[in-house]
Formats: C-alpha cells, structure tokens, sequence
C-alpha cells in the first residue's frame, strides 16, 4: 500500500446540506477520494460528520478542511471543525473558480464540487483560516445592517418625491412615509451609537481605526466599516490581494482584433466599494496628496469617475497599510519620499562624475 502524503477534506456548502469528499496524496502522487452522503448543515450534521472523519481519515496523516466561502452558510461547520482541532482553510469564491476552470470540467454538481476542493486542497499550499473575534463579527454584522437601511431610505426617499409631485396628492400616504423615514433615521443613528460603543470597549481596535481615521476625509464610519468588512484584514496578506478582495483589481479583455476597456472586475466585496465613494470625494478636496493623485489622473481618463475610482483604490491601500504599520497618516509622505529619490539620483550622478574624472 502507498503511503499516504497528504488528505484532505472537501466540503461544498449550501444554505441546507454539507456535500463530503475526502481525498488523499500518495507518495506515488495518486489521487484517491472517498464520499459520504450529504449530511445537514446543522448540529445534527456536524456531528455526523465527526463520525465519519473519526473512521475514514488516516490518523497518521494531519488533515486540512477546505470550503468555499458562502455568505454565512459556512461559518458554523468553519467553527465547529475548527473548535475541534482541525485545520479549516476557507477559500474566496474567486480563486475557487479559477482553480475549477483549469481542471476543465464542464459538469458542476454539488458531488463535484466538493470533490474539487478535496483536490485543490491537495494540489496547493493554503493559507489557513482562523476565526475572526467576536467584536468584528460583530462590528461587520452592524455595518451590514447599517448599509441595508440606508438604501431603504434612498427608496423611501423616492417613493415621497413620487408622491409629492404626483396630480392626486394623498396626505395620508406622503405622512406614513415621513413617519417611516423617521424610524429608519432613528435606527441608523442607534447602529453608529453601536458602533462607536463596540469599538471604544476594545483599545487594540480603538488605536487601529484612528490611525485609519487620521487620513483627511476618512470618517469613523467608514474607517469601521472596512474593518468590519475585512474582519480586520484577516485573510488579506497584501495590497494586491486586497484590492480583489474589494473588486479594485483592473482587468482588460483583448482578443485579436478587438481590443476592450480597462475597467475594474466588481467582482469583490461591494460594501467597501459604496463606503469609500463618498470619502474619495472629500479626499480629492481636501487631501493634499491625493488631490494631486486625482488632479493627475484626471485629463487621461474618459470620464471623471474613472480617476475617482483609482482614488478609492489608493485609499484602500492606504488605509490597509496604516492598520497594518500602526501608523499615523504623514500628509507629507510623498514630497520627503519624492525628495529622498531626488537626493539619491543626486548622489549617484555625482559618484559617476568622480569615476568619470
């Protein structure tokens, strides 16, 4: 019998089932899988599947646990694997689907699926996954709420102009809606208060978000926003990666002789997307640094919009850089930067003058 090198476990998600596939590498680098029928995505199944992994899987061998992110739907079997001792490594939709197109299968079911991470798993050395604190759970959770409100009031907003410059004017109508956008003021002024409340209580994150916040036209809602939606960057490990989480990475489609448009994917976390057009607005006021980035942009693009855009890129990055170094915002960052690579260009013409002479 072959020795076993590697296994691993792969688990396609959905809101109701967990489809299994265990896979494992022999030192003859052979694949073989074994599955087990799905199990719910609840307690119950958890449970079962502890069982079969308790039979099935090779105790001389560690085990990695690979799932795709799914919303929320895989955040329970994540902790309770991971409780259990496991490494669990949750995958980003994207890679997953690019790893999938590169096997060339054109099927997809939910066996297969599972069957794929098995062997991405395998195949491939992954980040592990570790689960984020309570307070950014949680701080994610109100950011989410707090954006969910904010488009009901965008519609209600628009539903009372209908009403107001309709022909037959309904009294009634325009005051429960006046009352309506009352109440979701209310709430979305009691979610900030949740907000500033959760994040004074844990000083670690408190000194972060200043940091964030000490960037000219970064607010605190926005500044939390992002972290909660990047649960404190958890699974970023660099700008690059970061700027396709948020669906900033450019892509560019050419072909013989068509030739498309730059444009960004879209294909990342919308959220963080909607939560910095307002700031890169201010910031192209009212920062120095980046004012001169956009003012620089701005003739090369089509439209406008384009240069805002790669101004909530640089933002981005930005703020990822001041959470990460624990840093305060240096307004004055690019000159000395610019006038270190003036001095260092100098000295180097006058080093070849001397080799020249």
């Amino acid at each position: 019998m072959e020795k076993r090198l590697k296994q691993c476990l792969g688990i396609d998600v959905s809101k109701l089932n967990l489809s299994l596939s265990l896979g494992f590498l022999t030192d003859g680098l052979d694949k073989e899988f074994t599955s087990h029928p799905d199990v719910p995505n609840d307690l119950s199944g958890y449970k079962e599947l502890l069982r079969w992994l308790r039979k099935s899987a090779d105790t001389k061998v560690e085990l990695l646990v690979v799932m795709e992110a799914t919303g929320v739907y895989h955040q329970g079997v994540a902790h309770y694997l991971h409780a259990k001792g496991y490494s669990v490594c949750v995958m980003q939709s994207g890679r997953v689907k690019s790893y999938a197109r590169s096997l060339d299968q054109r099927s997809k079911t939910d066996a297969l699926d599972c069957k794929m991470l098995s062997m991405l798993g395998l195949e491939r050395s992954i980040r592990l996954w570790q689960p984020p604190s309570e307070e950014l759970q949680r701080l994610k959770a109100l950011s989410r709420e707090r954006s969910s409100l904010i488009k009901d009031r965008t519609i209600e907003n628009n539903r009372q102009g209908a009403i107001i410059s309709g022909v037959h004017h309904n009294a009634k109508a325009l005051k429960r809606h006046k009352n309506r956008l009352k109440l979701i003021k209310v709430q979305i002024e009691t979610i900030e208060e949740e907000m500033h409340e959760l994040i004074s209580k844990n000083e670690v994150l408190r000194n972060k978000i200043n940091f964030m916040v000490s960037i000219p036209g970064i607010s605190f809602i926005s500044a939390a926003t992002v972290v909660g939606e990047t649960l404190g960057f958890e699974s970023i490990e660099n700008a690059k990666q970061l700027t396709s989480y948020a669906g900033y990475d450019v892509v560019l489609r050419e072909s013989g002789n068509f030739k498309g448009k730059t444009r960004i994917s879209k294909k990342g976390n919308s959220h963080i997307r909607a939560v910095l057009h307002m700031p890169s607005m201010t910031c192209v006021r009212c920062n120095p640094t980046l004012k001169q980035f956009y003012d620089r942009l701005k003739p090369k693009k089509a439209k406008p919009l384009v240069a805002l855009i790669a101004v909530q890129r640089k933002l981005l990055i930005l703020m990822y850089t001041l959470w990460k170094n624990e840093e305060v915002y240096d307004v004055a960052f690019e000159t000395k930067k610019q006038q270190k690579h003036e001095a260092l260009a100098a000295r180097d013409n006058n080093l070849i003058d001397q080799l020249a002479s």
